[in-house]
């Protein structure tokens, strides 16, 4: 295993869960997003914390699969349409699926169990409000489609107003489906984001994922909910060596040193993540210590250790460590990314360690 290691602390993630559950109560279900590897955090293969749920989200029909595979048991929503081809495998699986468009997959014989996504702003996935008649007429030709959910997606949390006409679309979808005697039973629109801003919009279902993990979409909810942050990111120094004035450090001349200077270099790398670290001046953490970084390879970085006390060889350095450094702090360097962003990132070659 290599010395660079993603630490994932399931306590952490527990802990995230029972807070959660005490600010929604027992009237609005947790669906838990693990889409990308569980957000890079390798949740997905964590079936004694995902089995308290009803339903789990993925991605894409691969994710959904492997889920499955990895022991969770109840119901896993497929969030984005599939082609004919991944309908077809799907088949042999007990997916719900993105209903959008399952009038252009199915044959109307396979019994599927679907959440019908209305495309309100977003502009990505969805069914468009002018839709809606014909798709309820060709559901009451078709007895095995069982809507089991409507959902939205939000698009933004800083423009209520843009927000409020999304809902107020989704409502009038919702409408239309009530209207005909058709009533699903899960309805969801708020992810993390969207707890905060729009509480009398929860319905009976959230989509929760960087919430789950420790980190906050946006400042607002740091005073509502006391989260965990569940992933560390370390590594050690492989390689340490003394460099003159006037000598050069990375591609393209990177770092030209003005001193005599101790250079430490690392295994972690834009192989691995993080692909740019191009705003401000990008620093690791080395005995509790800012550690500038002043060249990145594929698989390296080197680090200025020149003012840190008692460095050596095999030393632990922190990517982040949530404390010292923060991934939101990552997200301003990484040209301003949000802090999922920062954490889906980190390759799958960086081998993750889950503390039980």
């Amino acid at each position: 295993m290599r010395s660079t290691q993603l630490i994932v602390n399931l306590k952490s993630i527990r802990n995230n869960i029972d807070e959660l559950k005490k600010c929604l109560g027992t009237n609005i279900n947790i669906m838990p997003i693990v889409k990308s590897f569980g957000y890079g955090s390798h949740l997905n293969s964590c079936p004694e914390i995902l089995n308290e749920f009803d339903y789990v989200g993925v991605a894409y029909l691969d994710e959904a699969i492997q889920l499955r595979n990895n022991g969770y048991k109840n119901n896993i929503l497929i969030l984005y349409p599939l082609s004919k081809d991944e309908f077809e495998l799907s088949k042999k699986y007990d997916f719900i699926l993105n209903g959008s468009n399952i009038f252009d997959l199915t044959d109307n014989h396979t019994q599927v169990k679907v959440h019908t996504e209305i495309e309100t702003g977003m502009g990505r996935t969805g069914l468009q409000l002018i839709d809606i008649d014909d798709y309820i007429e060709n559901l009451k030709k078709n007895n095995n489609i069982c809507i089991d959910g409507i959902f939205t997606h939000l698009s933004t949390n800083s423009d209520k107003d843009f927000s409020l006409k999304q809902i107020n679309l989704f409502e009038q979808a919702v409408k239309k489906f009530n209207d005909n005697k058709i009533y699903p039973k899960n309805i969801h629109v708020c992810s993390s984001g969207g707890l905060k801003y729009y509480q009398d919009y929860l319905y009976n279902m959230v989509r929760i994922g960087l919430l789950i993990y420790g980190y906050y979409p946006n400042d607002s909810l740091k005073s509502e909910i006391k989260l965990e942050p569940s992933m560390i990111l370390k590594t050690n120094i492989s390689f340490l060596k003394s460099i003159e004035q006037g000598q050069t450090v990375g591609y393209n001349k990177n770092f030209v040193s003005k001193r005599k200077t101790i250079v430490a270099t690392i295994p972690f790398g834009f192989g691995d993540g993080l692909l740019t670290l191009e705003t401000g001046e990008p620093y690791v953490i080395i005995n509790s210590c800012k550690a500038k970084i002043i060249g990145i390879c594929m698989d390296n970085m080197m680090i200025d250790v020149t003012d840190i006390p008692n460095v050596e060889l095999g030393q632990d350095v922190y990517i982040w460590d949530n404390d010292k450094l923060t991934i939101e702090q990552l997200g301003i360097w990484c040209n301003d990314i949000c802090n999922y962003e920062v954490i889906s990132s980190i390759s799958e070659r960086v081998p993750r360690v889950l503390k039980r």
